[in-house]
């Protein structure tokens, strides 16, 4: 998110060349993309589904260390046969032939789970940054269609910050910004909330 943002330190929105315009004349406006994002609709919805994607990783990746584990339990179980004084050779030979089997079968399978999670964790990490990049677009036409319509000339992003992490906006009042009227508008198609569950009245004889 922090690097997406990166690119919208400043939205300039009009085609009026600043170089010609007096600061006088200018008509400027600021919003908080790190709020608009934050608190856009589509945003939740895009975490909501992120915490469900990891949560599937994690219980998928819990299975296979699993199996792992009942492997090394199975390796150790057969270490102490092996160790057995009243054994045979034959049976100690058995013995470690199915070690190293299970030894191999038990880093094949943990180096497949490595491999799968660093998939996984990829994939979603790139599904989500795409997603991202589509909401920010969003967020930036409708600042764009927003500044044309009220005729500003220039639309700041307050919530920016440099490379030491300071405002790069020291101070601005806050009746240049018009961030609560666009995450308004933004927001005005979000699904509404889905009712709490109540208790429905039992039923009484007549």
């Amino acid at each position: 998110m922090k690097n997406i943002l990166k690119s919208f330190l400043v939205v300039a929105i009009s085609a009026v060349s600043l170089t010609s315009v007096s600061a006088e004349d200018l008509k400027i406006a600021s919003v908080s993309m790190e709020k608009l994002f934050n608190e856009f609709h589509m945003t939740k919805k895009v975490q909501a589904q992120v915490k469900v994607d990891q949560e599937r990783i994690q219980k998928d990746n819990a299975s296979r260390l699993e199996h792992i584990r009942g492997l090394q339990s199975e390796i150790e179980k057969l270490s102490k046969q092996r160790s057995d004084a009243t054994i045979s050779d034959k049976k100690r030979l058995e013995i470690e032939r199915q070690i190293k089997l299970k030894v191999s079968e038990g880093n094949a399978a943990d180096n497949e789970r490595r491999q799968w999670l660093q998939r996984q964790s990829k994939a979603l990490g790139e599904q989500t940054g795409e997603e991202q990049r589509v909401i920010l677009e969003k967020i930036q036409a409708k600042i764009a269609d927003y500044a044309r319509e009220q005729d500003f000339d220039l639309v700041v992003d307050q919530s920016s910050r440099s490379a030491t992490r300071t405002p790069v906006f020291a101070f601005m009042k806050d009746k240049y910004d018009v961030t609560a009227v666009l995450l308004k508008d933004l927001n005005k198609d979000a699904p509404a909330d889905k009712p709490a569950a109540t208790d429905k009245p039992a039923a009484t004889d007549k």
